[in-house]
């Protein structure tokens, strides 16, 4: 490992409160993090004179590697429980493939005009989508850190309700 990746590796153990599993060959090192709370471990992404892609759920997030700052930030928010990823889920039980980062006062609270007002300011799902998501048994996930603080919202009636 070469001293960036390597000081970068030593701040995420230190806000992760975990070893990385390493794994390098010839052209590139992942970092795998296990994840303490038995949710999904993160993953850093390193390949010479690439940015860094970083996987805390679903959707890799891409980091320039002259900065890293902004990277750190953002993970030192997930593990805090400052920052959340949504989902959705169908009636079937299948989850979307991505999903997208808030803040987590954000998702807090809401309303259904509220969750499609979110929905498409993060771009999760069009107005459209949602509501006929919601209309037929779908929910919304939101998935922290500490997966024993996850939620889900579902429509029941006219109403959204947490659970």
């Amino acid at each position: 490992m070469n001293i960036l990746l390597t000081l970068l590796n030593e701040q995420l153990k230190s806000l992760l409160h975990a070893d990385a599993e390493i794994t390098e060959n010839k052209s590139e090192t992942l970092l795998t993090y296990p994840n303490p709370y038995g949710g999904k471990p993160l993953q850093v992404l390193y390949r010479p004179a690439e940015d860094f892609k970083v996987t805390l759920n679903k959707t890799p997030r891409y980091y320039q590697q002259d900065s890293t700052k902004r990277l750190l930030a953002d993970v030192a928010d997930y593990a805090e429980g400052k920052t959340v990823f949504l989902d959705c889920t169908d009636r079937s039980g299948a989850e979307s493939r991505s999903d997208r980062v808030t803040k987590a006062a954000d998702a807090e609270n809401l309303t259904l005009d509220s969750i499609i007002e979110l929905s498409i300011r993060i771009n999760l799902l069009n107005s459209v989508e949602l509501k006929d998501l919601l209309a037929n048994g779908g929910t919304v996930n939101v998935h922290f850190w500490n997966a024993a603080k996850d939620y889900r919202y579902r429509q029941i009636g006219d109403r959204l309700e947490k659970f």
